[in-house]
């Protein structure tokens, strides 16, 4: 009886569902959980190099370059780092997932992307230092909204939005390509 009971207190109480367990990664200064300021907004460092990667996926379309062009996303243990809630890592699938939608939404919207070179990527200098607690972070991190990449096609410069960029360490990466879809 004292079992049963136990039991039906046991189910009145609410569901606390505790955030993914912590990736083992050495967390970057710049991303310090202790941070209380913002610190020095990183250069763009190695985003060119990385942003190329996705002119690649652009003008191929094949699934090895679509997939070379994950490395101008956040790598998922940094996002992991990051995130403090239920799902964290099913929610990085759902944004890949949307990455590689982007891509080829973006490679529909033009009829041929053979010859597409690389020309630069734009930091957006519309940036914000999201603190502990915002957009369900554990750790501080810059974020930058609607960055462009520039690519030659066609004898033309085109222009993809990237909407939005953060950093890890003193690195840039896309978290969004295209809108985020409205939650249902």
């Amino acid at each position: 009886m004292l079992l049963v009971a136990l039991g039906l207190a046991a189910a009145a109480l609410p569901l606390v569902v505790a955030a993914d367990p912590w990736p083992a990664l050495a967390i970057p200064p710049e991303n310090a959980r202790s941070l209380r300021a913002p610190p020095r907004r990183p250069p763009p460092g190695d985003v060119d190099a990385r942003a190329r990667l996705l002119v690649d996926a652009l003008r191929s379309g094949e699934a090895a370059d679509l997939q070379r062009a994950e490395g101008f996303f956040l790598p998922r243990e940094p996002f992991l780092a990051i995130k403090d809630m239920s799902g964290a890592s099913g929610y990085f699938a759902t944004l890949l997932r949307w990455y590689r939608r982007d891509i080829q939404a973006e490679r529909a919207r033009r009829r041929d992307w053979s010859g597409a070179r690389f020309e630069g990527f734009d930091l957006s200098r519309a940036c914000t230092w999201m603190a502990v607690g915002r957009e369900a972070n554990r750790l501080p991190y810059w974020s930058c909204y609607r960055s462009t990449l520039r690519v030659a096609v066609g004898g033309r410069t085109e222009r993809v939005e990237v909407r939005v960029m953060i950093h890890w360490g003193d690195r840039w990466y896309a978290t969004h390509l295209g809108a985020v879809p409205a939650r249902r």
